[in-house]
């Protein structure tokens, strides 16, 4: 009799822990109707394509600011309120910009002090001077996806209440589409030592999975550093994939904020900077730089995973004692 009891007994444990275990796998803390809310304010007709200098920028920073205070990021900037302004020269006409920064502190004590920087642009090209029906370059997957899967992790690390070895700054930088200002800027007015950056991971274009399948994604830069390397250990156990066959990835690795990362100066030929690579599951895909660029394209669900597994993922390479280096002998770290 006491035998049937301890076998049932046991058989019950079993069946809950797996319970636990599959809802805790399947539960994302940013689902997908959450995330298309922030698409559809980013990438609506009223924010006019977030053009540079407009007022829909100062809305969406605005915007940003809360997001980041919601979640429960610090300002990384004293006093800022999360806001680094800006200002730079454009085709003659002065421009006022902001970037969006936040930070989670470490709880390591040998490596809270070490930051990894997660970063996404959060302005497009406005709209078009052409006679077109819908002239809004409404900019969803071009990068309302990055900014939203950018919020989505620290919200989710925050809320889930995981706790980063090395500090996680998230910064939403603005002057992406007119040559990388924002992150130029913040590089060269950095509010914590460049050398203690280990690397940036950057996000564009995140809204699609028709271009790669689900749970799949591709990095820029493979070919410069070895984060790719340690990112496919961690994906041994898990069902997300990162994809190193892209062919216009390695030029898309000039193209994105991360590159002012690697390249903060250039001496002899040998860029001095930080590892990065930025992160997307779309490459030149047609609807870019085109008012076609809308959410309603989008596969949340898809995204609403990318954000969980990332969240995951950067939990784990905060703790990781690896160094994350480059392998291009044409990039050297900064020191």
């Amino acid at each position: 009799m006491r035998k049937s009891i301890l076998i049932i007994l046991v058989i019950v444990f079993v069946f809950l822990l797996s319970g636990i275990t599959c809802n805790f796998e399947k539960k994302n803390v940013v689902n997908a109707e959450e995330i298309k809310r922030w698409i559809d304010y980013l990438a609506s007709d009223a924010m006019r394509g977030r053009a540079n200098g407009s007022p829909e920028m100062v809305k969406a920073s605005v915007w940003l600011s809360e997001k980041f205070k919601e979640a429960g990021l610090k300002p990384l900037l004293p006093g800022s309120e999360y806001v680094q302004n800006y200002t730079f020269t454009s085709r003659q006409r002065t421009i006022d910009e902001r970037n969006v920064i936040g930070v989670i502190e470490g709880t390591d004590p040998m490596l809270k002090n070490r930051y990894i920087i997660i970063t996404a642009h959060f302005d497009h090209i406005g709209i078009s001077k052409g006679n077109s029906a819908d002239s809004i370059y409404n900019g969803a997957d071009d990068n309302a996806s990055g900014t939203s899967t950018l919020l989505g992790i620290a919200k989710t690390i925050k809320k889930s209440g995981l706790k980063p070895g090395r500090s996680l700054i998230f910064a939403a930088f603005s002057g992406e589409e007119i040559g990388m200002r924002g992150s130029r800027y913040f590089v060269a007015n950095a509010p914590v030592l460049l050398e203690n950056i280990d690397f940036d991971i950057n996000f564009e274009m995140t809204g699609h999975s028709e271009y790669l399948g689900r749970n799949n994604y591709y990095m820029t830069g493979c070919k410069v550093s070895n984060l790719d390397n340690l990112i496919g250990e961690y994906n041994k156990k898990s069902n997300w994939k990162l994809i190193d066959t892209i062919a216009v990835a390695n030029r898309l690795f000039y193209s994105s904020d991360n590159i002012a990362f690697s390249r903060i100066f250039t001496n002899d030929g040998i860029s001095s900077g930080i590892p990065s690579g930025t992160f997307a599951t779309t490459a030149m895909a047609e609807y870019i730089h085109s008012p076609r660029d809308e959410g309603s394209l989008f596969d949340y669900d898809n995204m609403a995973g990318l954000v969980q597994y990332f969240s995951n993922l950067i939990i784990w390479l905060s703790e990781n004692k690896s160094e994350v280096k480059f392998t291009d002998p044409a990039f050297t770290r900064i020191n």
